[in-house]
């Protein structure tokens, strides 16, 4: 077979872009992390590896033996948490999407056979002509490029939505922390009270011995330090529910510490509503419906250029057995847009992008709602536990005190020890619910608005804050 210099060049060129079409496809994308909110900054981030069967990039190991603190807890969750690590994946699978979506079209390789087994001077393969054909699909109005577009904010949403489960997991971590420190501190006080009952019984004991005081109050004292003696071991149940359920944050069936550390003692003021409702559209779920609707914005401009249609182009080469002849062989085609022109697409797209808009919105106002919510709980609690701080406690204290001299000295009943007692207990106990219910909404608005709360911090509790941080 004779071949022209033309026609090798040709079918050099064919073979050369078989080649190097592959090699033209872009590597994948690495997008950089986003930034972490005010209240995810200064953690550890769990970041799922590029390969399935690849380690991932934190492995930063969190101290979760002895004692933990806040710090520790939320490293740990924000590392190991089953839930962190299945959302984590996220945003791989949109970065391999944006891979696929900056991909060439595949060329082609056909070949056909013409003149043969036909009859006269067609018969056998004397006529026979050879055609190998190259063919590419040339997209037009710009398709790649706009799927890269629609596809990078796809990232930008997904990434987003693990910042939103990040946040989550903080807060629900932080709460669970806030709920074993007070289990905690109503067992010290249980332990208190049963330890206050216990000497109570033997001081009584040893008056009614002396003929002091009537064997009636030897029972009461009995029946206090009991009843006393029931209310710790129900508490230290729950404390040990509690820990369970902090541990199982980063999966952990049985916690490895040994105690929390930090103090409910911190009182922060409460700013007004009006200067946290802004920091409302920096949450993850408000900016997450915002990376929607630019994707759908995008997806409406990629609607359209699917209604452009594409050029096929081909180039070949024809050998005709009969004269050991060869030529090249080109051919373009174009659809005709007369049925088709994607206007469902578009409308589509269109309405998606108008939904966008509306959800956002909704989920602001959700949020926005949410944070009202929590604002008023938070002051309410605030208020309350400075009251019993700065008035109940005090005089509950003062009237304990003045009482159990009294009855000492023989001036007062029994009964009116275990008043003054059951009332100093309360009032502690109140004072600590109040706590509690501040520093779980203060956890929660914190989590609304992103960010700590912007405000300063005032400790005038008489009970000494233990070390660690504060939640």
């Amino acid at each position: 077979m004779r071949l022209y210099f033309h026609t090798r060049c040709a079918i050099v060129a064919m073979l050369c872009t078989i080649v190097v079409l592959p090699a033209c496809a872009p590597s994948p994308f690495a997008f950089d992390p986003l930034e972490s909110r005010p209240l995810l900054r200064d953690l550890p981030r769990h970041a799922a590896p590029s390969q399935p069967d690849g380690k991932p990039y934190s492995q930063v190991q969190a101290p979760i033996s002895g004692e933990l603190s806040l710090r520790d807890a939320l490293t740990a969750a924000l590392i190991r948490n089953p839930r962190l690590h299945a959302a984590a994946w996220g945003p791989r699978l949109d970065e391999a999407k944006r891979l696929q979506a900056g991909l060439l079209p595949n060329p082609e390789v056909g070949i056909e056979f013409e003149n043969f087994a036909g009859s006269g001077e067609l018969s056998g393969i004397d006529s026979l002509e050879t055609t190998i054909v190259l063919s590419q699909l040339i997209e037009l109005g710009d398709k790649r490029s706009l799927r890269v577009d629609v596809a990078e904010e796809a990232w930008q949403v997904s990434a987003l939505d693990y910042e939103a489960q990040r946040l989550a997991i903080l807060v629900e971590t932080a709460a669970r922390f806030v709920r074993v420190l007070e289990i905690q501190q109503r067992v010290a006080f249980a332990e208190r009270a049963h330890d206050l009952a216990e000497e109570n019984r033997r001081v009584i004991d040893q008056r009614v011995k002396a003929g002091d005081v009537s064997p009636i109050d030897e029972i009461k004292a009995r029946l206090e330090s009991e009843s006393g003696r029931i209310t710790v071991d129900r508490l230290k149940r729950e404390l040990a529910a509690a820990r369970r359920d902090l541990s199982a944050m980063w999966d952990e069936d049985e916690p490895s510490f040994t105690t929390t550390v930090g103090s409910l003692t911190a009182l922060r003021e409460v700013p007004p509503l009006k200067v946290l409702v802004k920091q409302v559209d920096e949450h993850p779920v408000v900016q997450r419906w915002v990376a929607e609707s630019n994707k759908r914005s995008k997806s409406v401009d990629l609607a359209k250029a699917q209604a452009v249609r594409d050029v096929t182009a081909g180039l070949g080469v024809r050998y005709m057995n009969d004269s050991n002849d060869v030529a090249l062989v080109g051919s373009v085609s174009i659809p005709l847009n007369v049925f088709d022109r994607n206007q469902a697409g578009v409308l589509t797209a269109r309405l998606q992008a108008a939904q966008a808009i509306d959800q956002a919105r909704a989920s602001r106002r959700e949020l926005a709602t949410r944070l009202s919510r929590e604002h008023g709980r938070l002051s309410a609690a605030y208020h309350e536990a400075k009251s019993i701080e700065d008035a109940l406690l005090p005089a509950a204290r003062d009237a304990y005190e003045a009482t159990r001299s009294a009855y000492k000295e023989g001036k007062s009943a029994y009964l009116s020890v275990l008043d003054a007692q059951r009332t100093l207990f309360e009032t502690e106990s109140q004072h600590l619910e109040a706590l509690s219910e501040y520093h779980a909404a203060l956890i929660r608005v914190e989590g609304l608005i992103s960010s700590p709360l912007p405000t300063k911090t005032s400790d005038s509790s008489t009970t000494p804050p233990t070390t660690g941080d504060t939640p």
